[in-house]
């Protein structure tokens, strides 16, 4: 059927005012639950047809209707078929409707469905919206839940989602606290221990950037005591050589040990990111010199 007819039929079921029978016996609701299946045949139909803006918003009339009737998992649930529409098409309003069922689900109890969906408006924030402070603020609200519900492999990722994210918005207080907190929580895990260089090496970045001298060898000392193989590793030897060239603001020394890194161990874009940064510190060191 004609998704506009469908919704056609639904608006006059949620609108029509029953009499004194109808509303002693329930039928009222019964209605209204007519209703919210009508809205959601029409949002499919609208799916079916492209029109994801028409179909976001039948879910929304369809979830209203079953909050009405208080049929709050269900709601939560249409709501987030809003969201899979809006989100092709609006990202705004894609967040919007989802942060409404995440509130429900957090209602009842269901934090892992919530911080699921709630790194999914991370991701919105990060990708489409290029709003980072938002962006942050869902991924920790999401490692925290997961840390809660005993998830720790899900936790440090959106934790690690936070310090990479940090550092690039120039929190680096932020981005070293995760980084330290994953690296910690890693040292005793046979599955993420490998990963521990990684994150000493984007710590210690984090350090440079921010101007920190003595916090950086502090920092390179207390990853040695965490993990004693790591100051035989190339990534030690990279992260000592290039704090040396920041403390004597030789930019070129920097830039070499940077290339010299990358032939064996590819620079991504985070780091190419944090290394223009650093580099900064140098140029303003120098700047105050002139």
């Amino acid at each position: 059927m004609d998704p506009q007819a469908l919704l056609a039929q639904a608006d006059k079921k949620a609108t029509t005012t029953g009499g004194f029978f109808t509303k002693v016996f329930g039928g009222s609701s019964f209605q209204l639950e007519e209703a919210a299946d009508l809205y959601i045949q029409a949002a499919n139909g609208f799916r079916l047809n492209k029109d994801q803006t028409a179909a976001g918003k039948a879910f929304e009339k369809a979830a209203t209707v079953q909050k009405q009737t208080d049929l709050k998992d269900d709601a939560a649930n249409t709501l987030v078929e809003a969201y899979k529409s809006y989100r092709q098409v609006d990202p705004e309003q894609a967040v919007r409707v989802l942060d409404e069922a995440i509130h429900l689900f957090t209602l009842r109890g269901q934090f892992r469905r919530a911080a699921n969906y709630q790194m999914d408006i991370g991701a919105v924030y990060e990708n489409d919206l290029a709003d980072l402070a938002k962006a942050i603020k869902a991924y920790q609200d999401a490692g925290d839940w997961y840390y809660n519900d005993q998830a720790e492999a899900l936790s440090n990722k959106a934790f690690l989602k936070v310090a990479d994210l940090a550092a690039l918005n120039g929190q680096y207080d932020m981005a070293i606290e995760n980084f330290e907190r994953v690296a910690k929580q890693s040292l005793n895990s046979n599955l993420s221990k490998w990963s521990l260089k990684e994150y000493f090496v984007k710590a210690t970045m984090c350090y440079l950037a921010e101007g920190d001298f003595v916090a950086t060898s502090r920092a390179l000392d207390q990853y040695n005591e965490w993990d004693p193989s790591f100051g035989s590793t190339k990534e030690f030897q990279f992260l000592t050589d290039i704090a040396e060239a920041v403390k004597d603001g030789d930019e070129q020394a920097y830039t070499d040990k940077l290339w010299e890194y990358d032939r064996f161990n590819k620079l991504d874009k985070w780091k190419v990111s944090m290394g223009l940064k650093i580099k900064e510190q140098i140029q303003g060191a120098e700047d105050d010199l002139l």
